[in-house]
Formats: structure tokens, C-alpha cells, sequence
């Protein structure tokens, strides 16, 4: 049994009131149309991802990883990128870099004026 099948001339009139507000937003068959297939377009987007945390009390840091790094998803599109072209160890400094972008270039810098200076 199709929708269609529903539409009575009774059913209609009942549901005037609500097709008259609708008829103020969409009043044209091509408006109505154009929202049915965004919402349905919508509707098969992946869902998004939920994520559930528990007895987090004293867990600071641990909980602030899990937001920077986006519960894996950054090393995941870094490993999407860069796939072969990168060395593991390579992968996991740029995923640094983007999970704690200050504390990365700090000791970069400390790095590089240790290489230069021998201090």
C-alpha cells in the first residue's frame, strides 16, 4: 500500500489547516518538491559519530586527548592522505602536530636550536 493510496478527499480536508501553513513556506509544487528530496538527502547522510564517556573525575588530560585527537579520526585522515607516501614515524609527527600544534612547535624549535647551537 502505497501513501499515495491514504489521500482521501476527507483526509485532505482535515489536514487543510496544516497544508495551508505548509503552502506559506513551500508554495509551489517545485519549492515542496526541492525540500522533500533535501530532507530525504539528509536523512541518508552517515550518522555522525556519538561518543560516550563515563567517570571522567580527575582524567583531564586523558579526556582532553580524546577531544584533540577526535576519538582517532585525525590519525585516520592522516593515514588517508598521506597513506604510502609517509613513514609511520612521519604520520604520527604530523598527527602530533595537529593533536597539540603549541607543544609540537616548541619542541621543534628546541630541537632545531639544539641541532644548531650544540646546546
Amino acid at each position: 500500500m502505497t501513501a499515495q493510496s491514504n489521500i482521501t478527499p476527507e483526509s485532505i480536508v482535515s489536514d487543510l489547516r496544516y497544508l495551508q501553513l505548509l503552502s506559506r513556506s513551500f508554495p509551489t509544487i517545485a519549492d515542496a518538491s526541492t525540500e522533500i528530496i533535501n530532507l530525504e538527502a539528509i536523512l541518508n547522510l552517515p550518522k555522525g559519530t556519538e561518543h560516550f564517556l563515563t567517570d571522567i573525575h580527575g582524567e583531564y588530560e586523558a579526556f582532553q586527548h580524546v577531544l584533540k585527537n577526535a576519538s582517532g579520526a585525525v590519525k585516520r585522515k592522516v593515514n588517508e592522505i598521506f597513506g604510502n607516501t609517509l613513514r609511520e614515524s612521519e604520520k604520527k609527527e604530523i598527527s602530533t602536530l595537529i593533536y597539540y600544534p603549541e607543544e609540537k612547535l616548541q619542541l621543534v624549535k628546541l630541537v632545531r636550536r639544539t641541532l644548531t647551537t650544540g646546546i
